[in-house]
């Protein structure tokens, strides 16, 4: 079942139903799966009454992976030669795990925020 549904702000959505197996497991079409090109895992969002299914960005997607401000920040620091490499490559390990890190704080602000979606992406992304 495929339903196009327009708002007022001309924004197209598309609606399936989608079957959740008795693991629990949901199947997603394979023409959103192909749009959207998912990988293996996906950000799950409990909002009131439902779930937001989204593409899992990782950093290394990112095309700025801000080696350059790493390395700005070792130098400020001190590191040279070999000292400045191993550093280099376990700050860069431990990114990832960092920017993790500060989405959960976020996500943990974010209980006590009454604004709905929409109202933040008003805020965020519409211009005045």
């Amino acid at each position: 079942m495929l339903e196009t549904v327009k708002n007022k702000e001309s924004y197209n959505m598309e609606t399936r139903l989608g079957k959740i197996s008795s693991k629990r497991q949901l199947t997603i079409p394979k023409d959103f799966y192909d749009r959207l090109k998912l990988g293996e895992n996906v950000e799950l969002v409990l909002e009131k009454d439902y779930i937001k299914i989204m593409k899992l960005k990782r950093i290394e997607e990112n095309f700025d992976d801000y080696s350059d401000l790493i390395l700005k920040d070792l130098i400020k620091e001190g590191y040279t030669d070999e000292e400045l490499l191993k550093e280099f490559r376990l700050r860069k390990k431990l990114f990832p795990i960092a920017v993790q890190n500060m989405l959960q704080d976020v996500r943990e602000q974010v209980k006590t925020d009454t604004r709905t979606s929409e109202q933040l992406n008003k805020e965020l992304f519409e211009e005045d």
